[in-house]
């Protein structure tokens, strides 16, 4: 049996005496205060997090509250600001209606952006529009009162410079020419949309002799257009109701492909100036010997055009000469500028009459123009348009 730690436990007793009666339920109440202690400032601790808690969802909270208010605020100044811009562009209440319906049912940001964007507007009706469910009477509708809002703000200018992904974005009036095959032989005859729904495209048939062509189902319709600001485009399709020709319209299905042709390369510029011009009938151009086919036109008829706009690719004028698709014309310049004394040669891609004068106005493209004739020809366009502006003080004065 070990005895040292009885030794030392009764030798610390005879030091302490009576000091060890007093000094040990000292230290077990010390103990005994901090445990307290403990237990205590634990249970605080957890209170203050559960009030600090309770203050942070108080707060947060009111920040959702404050936000979505002032949000709801700001949406309201906008839909205000928005009316109020669409009144001082004097839309009437059947288009703001629309706008109204439209804006509230895409939920637009900002929705006065949609009266000076026309991407936004664009792209706002095309949702719009495919969140609805027309009827055949109630799309039509939707569609005059929209091209009226595209008038009203100076879209229908922009829209028909934007290129075409298929023919269900075709506008009513717009002018197109028909070829219908019969025999062996094709038939032209001058057209107008007169609408188009997702199911059908209906064209102006009045021109047409539905006796003699006798249509059915199976037969082809090749139909070309010109877009101003843009290109000239053709498709094929057949009729979905022949029976509606009799009747004078053309009811004929979507086409499965828009061919768009005489893409734009260059940029156009509007000026307007006179000049004269050879013209040469596409049965008696020469496109092997082009020079032969200039000293021809120098022993014929002069006659005198004004341009519309310009590119480096073609321009567009205005002439009294009956032209047609596929003739050539030589156009001299020299009587403007020296530097152009070479007559520049270009085919007709596109004709039409004026509806305004009885004028007709054509369009052409280049035809084997070397990169300095058109350095030289855009470089006198600038000049051109430069003194123009000076003339309307629109240019700043050096």
């Amino acid at each position: 049996m070990n005895y040292l730690p009885i030794l030392l436990y009764e030798s610390v007793l005879n030091l302490l005496g009576n000091g060890a009666d007093r000094l040990i339920p000292r230290v077990q109440r010390w103990k005994a205060i901090q445990s307290g202690w403990a237990e205590s400032s634990g249970g605080a601790m957890w209170y203050i997090i559960y009030i600090v808690g309770v203050i942070l969802a108080g707060v947060a909270v009111f920040a959702v509250i404050n936000q979505r208010r002032e949000a709801k605020k700001r949406r309201e100044r906008e839909i205000k600001y928005f009316r109020t811009k669409a009144v001082d562009k004097e839309l009437d209440e059947k288009q703001m209606k629309l706008l109204n319906e439209a804006v509230l049912a895409t939920g637009l940001n900002s929705p006065y952006r949609v009266l000076d964007s026309f991407d936004i507007f664009q792209g706002m009706f095309q949702k719009y529009e495919e969140l609805q469910t027309f009827s055949e009477q109630e799309h039509k509708y939707f569609h005059e009162v929209l091209d009226e809002i595209k008038k009203n703000l100076g879209f229908h200018k922009i829209e028909e410079a934007v290129q075409l992904e298929n023919s269900r974005e075709i506008r009513a009036d717009q002018p197109v020419k028909v070829e219908i095959k019969k025999d062996g032989r094709i038939f032209e005859y001058p057209s107008l949309v007169v609408e188009n729904s997702d199911k059908s495209i209906t064209l102006d048939g009045s021109a047409m002799d539905s006796e003699f062509l006798s249509p059915d189902e199976s037969t082809q319709v090749d139909v070309q257009f010109y877009r101003e600001g843009d290109a000239g485009y053709n498709f094929s399709t057949t009729f979905l109701d022949p029976s509606k020709l009799a009747k004078g319209k053309m009811v004929l299905k979507h086409p499965a492909k828009l061919v768009r042709i005489q893409a734009r390369n260059f940029s156009r510029m509007d000026v307007s100036f006179p000049f004269n011009f050879y013209h040469i009938h596409k049965s008696l151009f020469n496109k092997v010997e082009i020079d032969s086919n200039l000293m021809h036109c120098e022993s014929q008829p002069v006659y005198i055009g004004e341009t519309v706009d310009i590119s480096g690719g073609g321009l567009a004028l205005n002439a009294r000469k009956k032209v047609s698709r596929g003739d050539y014309i030589y156009l001299n310049f020299q009587m403007l500028s020296e530097q152009l004394s070479e007559p520049l040669l270009a085919e007709v891609v596109w004709q039409g009459k004026d509806k305004e004068r009885e004028i007709m106005l054509v369009r052409v493209k280049f035809y084997d123009i070397t990169d300095k004739m058109r350095d030289e020809l855009m470089r006198f366009v600038s000049q051109m348009q430069r003194k123009l502006a000076r003339r309307m003080k629109f240019a700043p004065k050096r």
